[in-house]
């Protein structure tokens, strides 16, 4: 969870975003890249009891302005899940922009830790136009899997070049081997992605939820 300063985001600027952005459906249709990860994930996601409680003592929705491109690993990973969510609960209204190349404002705003920018951005806005939080690219510990996931990729393939490299500057053969394998691992730590955000979602809702006692 980003550390937070409250309304980053110009009200203008905010209005003009959820005007222009896009919901989940209409951003999995036109997904060039992902798509039938975007609706397995969408589909697979399932909700506890605890969480659909949780979600079910806001007395308002929340908007959420999500800044995502289909082709990010992490974005086929958790946007579907804020997604269900909204669809469960009624209490997340999520809206979708691409980031790049007319929305690098707003990402600027929320700065990983590194000082970059990452997608997915979400932003967390409630009904009366306050920006409560925001939840950057990936939990933690789906960050951590995925290093030890790629230390064994090079481990297992030392016939490979480009151990040590980022991905995006690896040979493209070499690149698709292992986000291949990546999205195969992660796809079977699914539950612990899920448990992971809403648990984040908790710290940055909460107030909502005691409000609504």
């Amino acid at each position: 969870m980003a550390e937070f300063k409250r309304n980053r985001i110009p009200k203008e600027r905010r209005e003009q975003a959820f005007r222009e952005a896009v919901d989940f459906e209409a951003f999995a249709r036109e997904a060039k890249a992902n798509r039938d990860t975007l609706q397995a994930n969408y589909e697979s996601f399932a909700l506890s009891r605890e969480d659909l409680a949780f979600f079910a003592s806001f007395r308002e929705p929340v908007d959420v302005l999500a800044l995502a491109h289909d082709w990010c690993g992490d974005v086929a990973a958790n946007l579907p899940l804020f997604a269900r969510i909204g669809r469960d609960t009624g209490k997340l209204r999520l809206r979708i922009l691409p980031r790049d190349p007319d929305n690098r404002d707003i990402a600027d705003l929320f700065p990983a830790k590194d000082g970059q920018s990452r997608i997915p951005t979400y932003v967390f806005v409630s009904q009366a136009g306050e920006e409560l939080g925001s939840f950057i690219e990936r939990p933690e510990d789906i960050t951590v899997l995925l290093k030890v996931w790629q230390e064994q990729f090079w481990a297992s393939h030392p016939e490979l070049s480009g151990r040590g490299k980022p991905i995006g500057e690896l040979d493209e053969d070499v690149r698709a081997r292992l986000l291949a394998e990546l999205k195969e691992r992660r796809a079977k730590v699914k539950s612990l992605e899920k448990s992971a955000i809403v648990e984040q979602l908790r710290g940055i809702l909460a107030p909502l939820a005691e409000r609504a006692v």
